[in-house]
């Protein structure tokens, strides 16, 4: 076994592999534990109801600042993966990128701040909630700065800025207020989401920039906007499987279901941590890997990239199977009553990290609209699927459409990985 390990780690594609991945799973911890214990400082501040509030009005940014990045961060990955070492085509497919996508998520935010009271009072039955609606609308522009901006850090595999950028840097400022002044409303908390998001996209702006170098040249507007326009609906429908659940259960249920399912689908999503950690290495790899013409690269980083997501996460898998009331129950003794939510949840999660990074294998080879047709497949599903659930069987029902759809995407991207690209990422024990 001992012989094995270390024949894969001569190959230097598989130890750079290894190595940075490693070093993005220390950061992604670091994101991942910063990203609890926010969560847990929202629900314990602000009990069920107004946690309710807040974690609906923020899935309603995040899926709102999905549409308005109009489908660059993805592009500005691959293409600044393939060109990580020429700092003016870096330069320039980041400007372009904000210069179309954050004029577009400006405009969402002043719509959503005047219809606010209509949305909360009309789309939910929830007139509290208006407020909260209010002062979460400028960070739709933050959360489409940061994400574009954390794209471009990865794809020159600047995982220590990255990682901060999208997942850290916020959630620990606005953690902080929240601390300090004692919060205990959801608009208040809002607010300092979005104050937060401004000043982390604002800084690590200024980081993307930094040391620069003059080489390379601009990339053609017409390549950044061919791979775009399949990536926007891509990113929308990946956001629409991953944020409308929360969204259909505020319309459906009370603010403290909401509550309960956004806990558990955050705890779930720890689950992903190592593969997020492992794209961040992979995803640029992938896109230099297709820029050369070199398949047999791409299929060796991501099958070992495979192996080391099984050894990583099933551990945790199990652990969160096993213990859910005790999870659940950190973040309030009433949150206990999600703990079937969160089995259900994490099931769709655990497949999701064992088919790999499919994902990424399909956009980073430019085989974008193949996984469109996927997300457009598990978006739909989702979109149908979950108002009947929950209507029928409340929010059980809700996170069983979600998990399900959250599978057949990740199952379907491996059947089109080979079918393109000739071989399956499921079957991660063959030769490499």
């Amino acid at each position: 076994m001992l012989s094995k390990v270390k024949a894969i780690l001569n190959d230097a594609e598989h130890r750079h592999t290894a190595i940075n991945a490693v070093i993005a799973l220390a950061i992604r911890v670091l994101g991942a534990g910063m990203a609890f214990v926010f969560n847990l400082i929202i629900a314990r501040q602000l009990g069920a109801e107004q946690a309710g509030y807040f974690f609906l009005s923020f899935a309603i940014a995040m899926l709102l600042s999905a549409f308005a990045r109009l489908g660059f961060d993805n592009t500005v990955l691959r293409f600044t993966g393939a060109n990580a070492n020429n700092g003016t085509t870096v330069k320039s497919i980041l400007s372009f990128a904000l210069k179309y996508s954050l004029p577009v998520a400006s405009a969402i935010a002043v719509t959503l701040y005047f219809l606010s009271p209509v949305i909360a009072n009309s789309v939910f039955n929830k007139p509290q909630m208006a407020n909260s609606l209010v002062f979460i609308a400028p960070a739709i522009i933050g959360l489409s700065a940061v994400t574009i901006i954390a794209m471009s850090l990865q794809g020159r595999h600047n995982l220590i800025a990255s990682i901060p950028c999208q997942n850290i840097a916020h959630f620990l400022l606005c953690g902080a207020a929240v601390l300090s002044f004692n919060t205990s409303t959801a608009n208040i908390t809002a607010l300092y989401l979005s104050l937060s998001l401004g000043v982390t996209a604002s800084f690590f702006y200024w980081i993307a920039l930094k040391s620069l170098n003059t080489a390379g040249n601009t990339v053609s507007p017409h390549d950044l906007w061919h791979s775009a326009r399949p990536n926007w609906l891509i990113v929308i429908m990946n956001q629409a499987v991953q944020w409308s659940a929360p969204i259909i259960i505020g319309v459906y249920l009370v603010a403290e279901q909401v509550a309960y399912f956004s806990v558990a689908q955050r705890i779930a999503m720890l689950t992903t941590f190592i593969l997020m950690a492992v794209n961040l290495v992979v995803a640029p790899k992938f896109a230099n890997f297709n820029a050369q013409n070199d398949l047999e690269g791409i299929r060796k980083t991501a099958l070992f990239s495979v192996r080391l997501l099984v050894l990583s996460a099933l551990p945790i898998v199990l652990f969160m199977l096993l213990l859910p009331e005790f999870l659940m129950g950190l973040f309030g003794e009433q949150f206990k009553q999600g703990a079937l939510i969160l089995q259900i949840l994490v099931l769709g999660q655990a497949i999701n990290v064992v088919t790999g990074s499919v994902g990424f294998l399909l956009m980073m080879s430019g085989n974008e609209r193949d996984m469109r047709f996927v997300t457009i497949i598990s978006g739909c599903g989702v979109l149908v699927s979950v108002p009947l659930f929950t209507s029928l069987y409340g929010v059980i029902g809700a996170a069983a459409a979600t998990a399900f759809f959250i599978s057949l995407q990740n199952l379907l991207a491996v059947y089109f990985v080979k079918k393109r690209l000739g071989f399956n990422t499921l079957k991660f024990w063959q030769k490499i």
